[in-house]
């Protein structure tokens, strides 16, 4: 608006009042256009909730397609103090005979070979520190045969992200410890690598080579963004810390240092400056202006005999006491199934035990305190290694300090063996599944034949049907409404300016009436429902159903005398329970059929098509929220209205600036007027 405004200063009229009347006639076909543009919003959001409602029915019709809605199995059985069973919907209607149960399987559990201690009187503490008291295992003889294999130097553990499809990997540190690079430990999303020593050719899928530079080959790509794991060993391990302030003690990232193993101390300066440090075998051997310092092996604790200044940095290279074990178990397929674990020596025998138990190799450990003896239970029933041991220890803490020597006793370990059918057969669980139906064995038995019967759970399949023609009904209903609500074409939408000159309860009452019957008679709806109707109620011509049950209305469903309710379904449940029971396999298929000719369809795949049509039609008409205007009609049409709302207003600006110049005009001319007619009556006054 870029007229200037004089608004009454010469005049004295209210030229803003004069030019808002004015113009309120040149508003009213704006106000129809505006109209026009919210009734085509209103349709728009009925249809989109007409498609909602069709959505809704769309997908109970989608499940009522499978056949689990009609599969709800049961299973009785003549003895289920022996044997019990369930079904799942994928299961016949059968019957079982289980005419004995010889063995029932049965988990391995491995008991060591004695105490673990060396005295009665002086056992061993289950949440000490074992480095500190290996003395008091009965695989103790002396400092050099501890039974525990101790090795000095450090476990490193770290996490490797995979930021791109790739077979290689490579750890942070390669200064590697040769001896032990088969036991590293490599975890691809929690899942355990076999570590090898070469890759074979074709490759084996969950294998990785750990070259001596610390490179990690693996046999299969691996995905980005997989989560790779990693535990390995390093001759040492070097700390570097900076002072927060003024301080002689720092605690080493590790504990259970070994003995004499801090070879180097080092301390930066700010200013650069970098001194070393003599190590002192007693903390009482500090002294106050030597460049000495003392480390608590069995804490971590590294003492100076000053203080170390602010921002200074510290580097202490060290060793830990550490040992590693094993266990092997075997898959289902009868593959080993290897997992090797590395442990501190600050570490207590409970939380190796806690190792074990979270461990991916399937292994319970447990240690009571009260016999001072261990054992290790397969976490799987059944016999995977018939040549062997179900588990197998390696390592000098199992062999040796926890005793699962040659003296250790393997027991259990073995299938269920029983004949079903007068077939003799075996499984390693008590619970397993056949034909979708999952048994479970509680006793041996060899006499007194147990019996099973597979049936179907009439009332769970009325039950579904119940709920899709409760589903039904209510969508036809709503629908329904809204094609024959009533419109009051004098309801227009209000304008602004009449939405201010009523209450709120008003203005609602008033939207309620010009919302109402925007879509009635919509023929898209009409014939939807039409089709609905024709779809259920028609024969299905397929050749695998009864002439009994080929037809909605001969189960039990009909349609409702009341020809106001359109075509509502009528439920008679007692006759669609018996429906069921009698022949469940014809019910079954006059709702699932499926076929290349239409009238062999079940009744919900020709009502599935017509849902997806007509909603497809509605979406073309009024599109869906995740459309843009110029994808739909009404869009369009919006489209077409915001073009020409946009160019009125335009319009309607130029006419209000064109008054605005006229009264400025009028104004100015009234202006000199005055000044005219003042300067005469000063001359005439002189």
């Amino acid at each position: 608006m870029s007229t200037l405004r004089i608004s009454g200063l010469a005049s004295g009229m209210d030229v803003d009042s004069m030019v808002k009347e004015m113009m309120k006639a040149q508003r009213l076909p704006l106000d129809k256009l505006n109209q026009k543009k919210q009734i085509l919003e209103w349709q728009r959001d009925d249809y989109r909730s007409m498609n909602t409602l069709l959505s809704t029915l769309k997908d109970l019709t989608f499940s009522m397609k499978l056949t689990s809605s009609y599969r709800s199995r049961t299973v009785s059985s003549s003895d289920e103090s022996k044997v019990t069973a369930t079904a799942s919907s994928a299961a016949n209607q059968a019957s079982y005979t289980i005419s004995s149960v010889e063995k029932l399987a049965s988990a391995a559990t491995k008991v060591n070979g004695g105490s673990l201690s060396k005295s009665a009187s002086d056992k061993i503490d289950a949440n000490a520190g074992l480095y500190d008291q290996m003395a008091k295992f009965e695989s103790y003889a002396d400092s050099t045969s501890t039974g525990f294999d101790w090795k000095q130097g450090s476990i490193e553990k770290e996490s490797i992200a995979v930021t791109s499809a790739t077979d290689t990997l490579q750890f942070k540190q390669a200064n590697l410890d040769s001896s032990l690079l088969s036991s590293s430990i490599i975890k691809v999303n929690g899942k355990d690598f076999q570590v090898v020593d070469s890759l074979t050719d074709p490759k084996t899928p969950g294998q990785v080579m750990v070259g001596q530079d610390g490179r990690l080959t693996f046999s299969e790509q691996l995905a980005p963004n997989s989560s790779v794991s990693v535990t390995y060993f390093t001759p040492d391990h070097t700390d570097t810390f900076t002072a927060s302030g003024e301080t002689k003690v720092f605690q080493l990232t590790k504990s259970s240092i070994a003995q004499g193993s801090l070879s180097s101390v080092t301390v930066e300066k700010a200013d650069g400056t970098k001194d070393s440090y003599s190590i002192v075998t007693d903390k009482s051997l500090l002294t106050s202006g030597s460049n000495n310092v003392y480390v608590d092996e069995k804490t971590g604790k590294l003492s100076f005999a000053d203080n170390v200044e602010k921002d200074a940095k510290v580097s202490a290279t060290y060793k830990e006491n550490f040992f590693t074990f094993g266990i092997q178990t075997f898959n289902t397929e009868g593959k080993a199934v290897n997992q090797t674990f590395a442990v501190n020596g600050a570490t207590s025998l409970n939380t190796v035990i806690n190792q074990i138990n979270t461990s991916s190799v399937g292994v319970t450990a447990f240690y009571d305190t009260q016999t001072d003896r261990m054992t290790l239970t397969r976490s799987q029933t059944g016999n995977f290694n018939p040549a062997g041991d179900e588990i197998i220890t390696s390592g000098a803490f199992l062999t040796s300090a926890a005793r699962f020597d040659d003296t250790a006793t393997e027991s259990g370990g073995e299938n269920a063996v029983f004949t079903v059918n007068g077939l003799r057969t075996e499984r390693n669980a008590n619970t397993f599944a056949m034909n979708g139906v999952t048994f479970t064995l509680k006793q041996t038995f060899d006499t007194g034949t147990v019996s099973l019967a597979v049936g179907n759970n009439a009332d769970d399949v009325v039950k579904n049907i119940k709920n899709f023609v409760d589903k039904y009904n209510e969508t036809i209903s709503k629908i329904k409404d809204k094609v024959s609500e009533e419109r009051y074409r004098s309801y227009q939408p209000l304008s602004d300016e009449e939405r201010q000159g009523m209450t709120d309860k008003q203005a609602e009452l008033w939207d309620e009436k010009a919302k109402s019957g925007l879509i009635k008679g919509d023929t898209v709806l009409n014939s939807a429902l039409n089709d609905m109707r024709q779809n259920l109620y028609a024969t299905v011509s397929d050749s695998s159903i009864s002439s009994n049950y080929n037809q909605l209305a001969k189960i039990g469903i009909t349609t409702s005398a009341n020809y106001l309710e359109g075509g509502k379904l009528v439920l008679d449940e007692a006759k669609l329970k018996k429906s069921v029971e009698d022949d469940p396999s014809s019910v079954e298929k006059l709702f699932t059929a499926t076929s290349s000719v239409s009238s062999e369809n079940g009744l919900m795949q020709r009502l599935y098509d017509t849902l997806n049509n007509s909603m497809n039609s509605i979406k073309d008409k009024a599109g869906s929220s995740l459309l843009v205007n110029n994808q739909f009609v009404i869009g369009k049409e919006l489209n077409d209205l915001n073009t020409r709302i946009d160019a009125f207003n335009k319009r309607l600006t130029q006419i209000e600036d064109r008054y605005y110049s006229q009264f400025t005009a009028m104004e100015q001319a009234i202006q000199r007027s005055n000044q005219q007619s003042t300067y005469l009556s000063q001359f005439f006054s002189s």
